[in-house]
């Protein structure tokens, strides 16, 4: 009967579960027709060979562990010694006794067991594994910040979708807007009223517009791609919707990994100079030999018997001066690099936060504007109209007037894509992405 452990079992049961929220998001992926943001950063995240990395970095982690651990645990060796030497031991004195025993043979023949067991070893075990805890939280960190890269290239490429449709659907008001004025020019143009260049004109300009949609289209299909690649599904027949982003309090708290990297960073520089610390206290082991053979313990029998001895092994380190100074010396240098660095690296950091509420301050002014501004832009587009109509003005005059009204509606989109995304950022610098 196979026995399965209870971490074998909590493996088994993430993996199966892992598994069906991917089984239950490809099966609504097709049959759904939006796609949301954040739906696509869990497909491009687990997509990464940075979460896999992170699953196989705590597997590492535990065996590293045992196998810190397992230096507690006694060991036990099989020796065996044949061998052949010039001279054995001889008493220099002649007396009768000595002179009946055996001589003692030259050829050995041994075969033992030895336990070794460490009772006290300075920590340095215990040491060693907490800084290989340490080490692996920083690779984890410095995944996981690998991980937030690829999230916001996600949401680049995902507000870039949106812009585009918004630009397109802007065109496509303005180009239905202008089919209508065309219909009523061309009435206007077999009455006599207008001349045919003003037709033209219009029809230029309506095929120009034709002509950005395409160029837009062919850019979207380029970054739809993209992400297809990015989450490992075809979001070719999707819809894509404007996210809501929560707003962020106005400070410079941060909570970012590289934080985390520093703090581990520098207290893994600690427990290295325990681990060094270790090495000069005593270390105190029990040591056991037993076997059979010749010649034993004692020196004097030419028969093979059995022999064993067991005892205490005790190492004290007696000085070590310049070794012991040098290595603390050396880690005190790389701990005040480190938190110089974690200071410039905040300082940084708050100056960056400031500079990105400001910029969300300010375009959040500029929308507030925009909306006036497309507003007045749309009464003076409908007086160009009649006025149009009336002959009072050229086609020229309101071809103008219309390529500053969409630009204003654009300009107003592009102000409120570029609030998301400067949300998005901000989050990201507060380490909440």
């Amino acid at each position: 009967m196979i026995k399965i452990t209870k971490t074998e079992m909590k493996k088994m049961c993430y993996k199966c579960f892992t598994l069906i929220i991917i089984l239950n998001f490809t099966l609504s992926l097709s049959t759904q027709t939006i796609v949301t943001i954040e739906e696509c950063q869990q497909l491009a995240v687990t997509q990464s060979s940075a979460n896999v990395q992170k699953e196989l970095n705590e597997q590492l982690l535990k065996v590293k562990l045992n196998d810190a651990g397992s230096h507690y645990y006694p060991s036990l060796e099989i020796l065996g010694l044949i061998s052949y030497q010039s001279d054995v031991p001889h008493l220099p004195l002649t007396i009768s006794e000595v002179d009946k025993m055996d001589k003692i043979s030259k050829d050995q023949y041994r075969v033992c067991m030895e336990l070794y067991q460490v009772i006290f070893d300075g920590g340095k075990i215990m040491f060693n594994r907490r800084y290989e805890y340490l080490s692996n939280k920083m690779e984890i960190s410095k995944l996981d910040l690998t991980i937030n890269k690829i999230k916001e290239q996600v949401i680049s490429l995902y507000l870039n979708l949106l812009i585009i449709d918004k630009q397109s659907a802007i065109l496509t008001n303005v180009e239905k807007s202008m089919s209508e004025q065309l219909s009523q020019l061309k009435i206007m143009l077999k009455e006599g009223v207008i001349y045919g260049n003003a037709v033209v004109l219009l029809e230029l300009e309506q095929l120009k517009i034709e002509q950005q949609k395409g160029e837009l289209q062919a850019t979207k299909g380029s970054i739809i791609s993209s992400l297809s690649i990015l989450t490992g599904k075809n979001l070719s027949n999707v819809e894509f919707i404007v996210p809501n982003v929560t707003d962020e309090e106005a400070n410079t708290e941060s909570f970012r990994l590289e934080y985390d990297i520093f703090k581990n960073n520098i207290a893994g520089l600690d427990y290295k100079r325990k681990l060094h610390y270790a090495n000069t206290v005593p270390q105190i082991s029990l040591v056991g030999i037993g076997g059979y053979g010749r010649s034993t313990f004692d020196i004097f029998s030419n028969k093979f018997d059995w022999f064993y001895y067991v005892g205490v092994f005790f190492r004290v380190p007696v000085i070590n001066w310049a070794k012991t100074t040098g290595v603390g010396n050396i880690i005190n240098l790389q701990k005040s690099i480190l938190q110089a660095q974690q200071s410039d690296f905040e300082k940084e950091n708050k100056i960056v936060i400031q500079e990105k509420l400001n910029e969300i301050q300010r375009i959040e002014e500029l929308l507030r504007l925009d909306k006036q501004i497309t507003e007045k832009y749309k009464e003076i587009t409908a007086t160009y109209h009649i006025q149009l109509v009336n002959g009072s003005i050229t086609v020229y005059d309101y071809i103008k007037q219309q390529n500053d009204e969409i630009q204003s509606l654009i300009n107003q989109e592009l102000h409120a894509f570029q609030l998301l995304k400067a949300k998005y950022e901000l989050k990201a610098l507060k380490g909440k992405l």
